[in-house]
């Protein structure tokens, strides 16, 4: 999870569904930011960064598409989904390593997470846990500490505590650092949701002295994470193996505490334990009803899966196995290999257990020393989750043993043993071999951490699906009311919510019951289900900046894009693509399209709406802002009523963007209770380079027409409500216009100001939104301190600027949204942003967020159009009194001016 380390003369290779725009795209800001020179070859699939001064290739990047390809899930997708090779090769003592593996980041972050298609396949392969994932009240003001493996079923749980009603920015996962097979996508795929995403060893929580910095730097933004969150009114839920817990969080008399745990293990149950008496409700999932008579069946199969799949060339049936460990996953594989016709003989120290064991017809040991000197057996399993061989036991190991160890500790002894380590021998893919005295050897199957999560995905997604379902409802049920359970371990709260919550019966009715057969989504119908299709064919209408981007994100939702722009420029050989009119298309082609994305033009949109209609009156259509011209808006507003069968979103990215919560948040937790006296919104952008090549002209409303949609949107969610409707219903006669006019774009900047109500409180606030068409503007900022994420020099001049500023208490609050530039020549990132707060000339708060609010917000409007409830009307009122404010404008235009008439007739 950290930049891939690329050697000097290694080349690597990245696959992935990943277009050649994407990959040309990243290439190029590389080379913007170093300084180099990208030349492309997109017929051969090539391009290569070069030094400008020697003209040495540094980096040479080759692609090609692939014919299908085996799933890089669990699960398989129907069609198979399109992939590419990439192959990203440093030449040779040339310095292009670092810049290959900051190309190689930046193409994993599109290849990596997981598509559409393959989310909905994990979605629907855990249909108990879809069918709980309604939206629950109980969340509404919880944020969530999620650690456990990085798998295919706790990428569908946390999913499914987003759907719960957890936002993603209030969510934290953390890995507990198992060599799973896909845990770098899990990680990709939750940062691109807007999860915050991490590693907390559970090596590092069992030897916190030998782990400190690691441990540091993880508690640092954990506690950040508490911090804000708390501040923010929210309650912080973990979901845990204990690793968090047993690092005190949940401690009497702690710094910092979590409100409320789901406890997942039973070696998490031991740290617990370890760590002193406990300050909040702990529900104890590992010894729920529902692990122990559904989980750990799953958990025993997933084990002897992996045995056999790293053992493909051995016999096992009817060979001398030893199990270390008659416990809840031991007992149940003795019985699964005794079925398989092995001879098992059992250890455990204890004796309950072990007399079990022997009931059921097993040979049993008080010890390993005493079953080695008894059997030699083929293979040695430890379950136990403690030192299972000690080193006397090592020492009379039979020449060759396998060792599988199914809890992280059984054989510490020699994993843990700096001499045997320096000698072991890596075997890829399969462990490692260990020499012992005697010229003896063994081979540790896996890394010595439990097995079956050794390159692998463990449980099938299906096979978890009770379990994560109950997870959520335990979840629900304890954050609805915590008061109501004391502090402490508890599991009976926790078997009492699945058994009144229906999981029994959904479960026997799903999977058990005579003719439940297949266990399909279709035999168990979620409560929320894709009622009006999937996401599977998506036509993109224009293919200028915003299309080119809609598609890239399309396509990352799993859809199939076609591209339809009958200006046909640059359309990509990869696509399927239509030189048409909208009104052309063959009935064939547009019948199979499931969302539409208009990106053309705006005085394009009515035409080619109505045009999309005649296809399809029922179809689901995503626009971009703004809708149409003021002019059209009745006639916009008819044809969307004369079909209400349509779903419409206009996008809106800065609605959905999580920068507006952080920001508000921290204005009420900086200044409580404090009216806000004065907010600034300016968004200004030099657009004369466009306008002279004829590309975004708005001769119609001018300033108005590029950047005064999103300004409302973020005014929007920063006004109080009462303060945003006052403004809404202004006369814009009223308000205090200064206005640019230009005799080719009609007004080229303006400020706007008004003095609305504060709610409870005496006197005016003060608004103001400027914009300009003619410079990048700049406003007030404070230098940041010089470290990273900032750098100088990761780009030219940004050519536009879009700042927030509020007034309140004796805080100034401020908000830069990407691109941003800051004194001195400080830069972030592309799609990061900076909040800041000053009060008495001093910075008390400095944060840089990460939100890309275009994905953020054509990704909420992908799932609003599939949703089973119809999304709103679009509201065009910010459109209505954009039209009122250019009309004042058009009156106030001096004599000699000639304004353009923006009220002829839409072509």
């Amino acid at each position: 999870m950290s930049t891939t380390a690329i050697a000097a003369d290694q080349w690597v290779v990245l696959r992935g569904p990943i277009s050649a725009e994407t990959i040309t795209r990243a290439a190029t800001a590389l080379a913007e930011r170093r300084q180099l020179q990208c030349a492309l070859d997109e017929g051969a699939g090539t391009l290569r960064l070069t030094d400008p001064v020697t003209s040495h290739v540094l980096v040479t990047v080759r692609w090609k598409g692939l014919p299908p390809q085996a799933p890089r899930t669990l699960g398989f997708q129907i069609p198979p989904p399109a992939a590419v090779d990439i192959l990203i090769d440093p030449a040779p003592d040339s310095g292009g390593s670092q810049l290959a593996a900051e190309l190689h980041d930046a193409l994993s972050a599109h290849a990596l997470p997981y598509t559409g298609s393959e989310l909905d396949g994990i979605r629907a392969a855990m249909p108990l846990l879809e069918r709980y994932s309604t939206e629950q009240p109980a969340f509404g003001n919880w944020a969530l500490l999620f650690r456990d493996h990085y798998l295919e079923h706790s990428t569908g749980f946390v999913l499914a505590m987003e759907r719960a009603g957890i936002p993603p920015e209030w969510i934290f996962a953390l890995d507990k650092g198992d060599k799973t097979w896909n845990r770098d996508r899990v990680h990709a795929t939750f940062t691109a949701r807007g999860y915050r995403s991490d590693v907390l060893d559970n090596t590092a929580v069992n030897d916190p002295e030998a782990h400190r910095g690691e441990l540091a730097r993880v508690g640092a933004d954990i506690d950040a994470f508490l911090d804000a969150a708390h501040a923010a009114g929210r309650r912080v839920l973990v979901v845990d193996d204990g690793g968090l817990l047993a690092r005190g969080y949940g401690a009497v008399g702690a710094p910092r505490t979590v409100d409320a745990a789901l406890e997942l293990t039973v070696s998490g149950i031991k740290r617990i334990a370890a760590a002193g008496q406990l300050a909040i409700p702990v529900l104890n999932m590992a010894r729920s009803q529902v692990k122990s008579r559904l989980g750990y069946r799953e958990i025993a199969d997933s084990c002897l899966r992996r045995l056999r799949a790293l053992l493909p060339d051995r016999k096992i049936i009817g060979r001398q196995v030893l199990l270390l460990g008659y416990g809840t996953l031991g007992s149940r594989l003795a019985a699964q290999l005794r079925d398989l016709g092995c001879r098992v003989d059992i250890v455990d120290t204890d004796l309950p257990a072990l007399i079990d064991a022997a009931e059921h017809g097993f040979t049993t040991y008080r010890t390993a020393a005493q079953a080695l000197a008894a059997t030699r057996p083929f293979l040695i399993i430890g379950t136990t989750g403690e030192v299972a061989l000690t080193d006397t036991d090592l020492s009379v190991l039979p020449d060759g043993v396998l060792l599988a160890p199914f809890a992280t500790r059984d054989f510490s002894a020699l994993t843990e043993n700096a001499v045997h380590r320096a000698g072991a021998v890596q075997l890829p893919g399969v462990g490692m071999r260990f020499g012992l005295p005697g010229e003896k050897s063994v081979t540790l199957l896996g890394n010595g951490r439990s097995m079956n999560l050794f390159e692998a995905d463990s449980i099938p997604s299906q096979g978890y699906d009770a379990y994560r379902a109950a997870t959520l409802i335990v979840a629900t049920a304890l954050c609805a009311d915590p008061g109501r359970i004391p502090a402490g371990l508890h599991t009976a709260p926790a078997d009492t919510a699945i058994t009144d919550a229906g999981l029994w019966e959904a479960y026997y009715d799903l999977y058990a019951a005579p003719g439940s057969g297949t266990g399909q989504v279709s035999a168990f119908p979620a409560p929320r289900p894709a009622a009006r299709g999937r996401l599977e064919r998506a036509a993109i209408v224009g293919y200028g900046v915003a299309g080119r981007l809609h598609t890239e994100i399309l396509t990352a939702l799993g859809a199939t894009p076609a591209v339809i722009d009958p200006k046909h420029q640059d359309l990509p050989a990869s696509l399927r693509t239509f030189p048409h009119q909208v009104s052309e298309l063959p009935p064939a082609v547009a019948a199979g399209i499931d969302l539409w994305s208009v990106c053309c033009p705006t005085a394009e949109h009515l035409d080619v709406l109505r045009a999309i209609l005649r296809h399809n009156p029922a179809a689901r259509v995503l626009m971009e802002k703004p809708a149409c011209r003021g002019h059209e808006i009745d006639a916009f507003s008819r044809l969307l009523a004369d079909h209400p069968a349509a779903r419409m979103i206009v996008n809106d990215q800065y609605r959905h963007s999580t920068t507006l919560p952080a920001f508000t948040g921290l204005i009420a937790a900086l200044e409580p209770g404090a009216p806000i006296d004065r907010v600034s919104v300016l968004f200004t952008k030099d657009r004369r380079p466009d306008s002279a090549s004829g590309r975004f002209i708005d001769r119609d409303y001018g300033v108005l027409g590029y950047e005064w949609l999103h300004m409302l949107a973020v005014t929007r969610g920063i006004l109080p409500a009462p303060a945003w409707e006052h403004y809404m219903a202004l006369d814009p006669a009223t308000t205090t216009t200064e206005p640019e006019y230009d005799p080719a774009l009609f007004v080229a900047a303006l400020t706007e100001r008004a003095d609305l109500p504060r709610p409870g409180a005496p006197g005016a606030l003060r608004l103001e939104l400027t914009s300009s068409i003619l410079g990048p503007g700049q406003a007030d900022d404070a230098a940041p301190a010089p470290r990273p994420p900032w750098r100088q020099g990761l780009r030219a001049a940004d050519d536009r600027y879009r700042h927030v500023t509020v007034h309140a208490g004796r805080t100034r609050f401020t908000l830069h949204l990407e691109p941003v530039t800051a004194p001195g020549g400080w830069q972030l990132e592309r799609n990061h942003h900076r909040l800041t707060a000053v009060r008495d000339g001093a910075v008390v708060h400095d944060e840089v967020l990460a939100d890309s609010p275009l994905e953020t917000s054509v990704r909420h409007a992908a799932a609003a159009l599939f949703a089973e409830a119809a999304p709103p009307a679009p509201d065009l009122e910010p459109l209505r009194r954009i039209a009122r404010l250019a009309d004042v404008l058009r009156e106030r235009a001096p004599d000699a001016f000639t304004a353009p008439d923006a009220s002829r007739t839409s072509a």
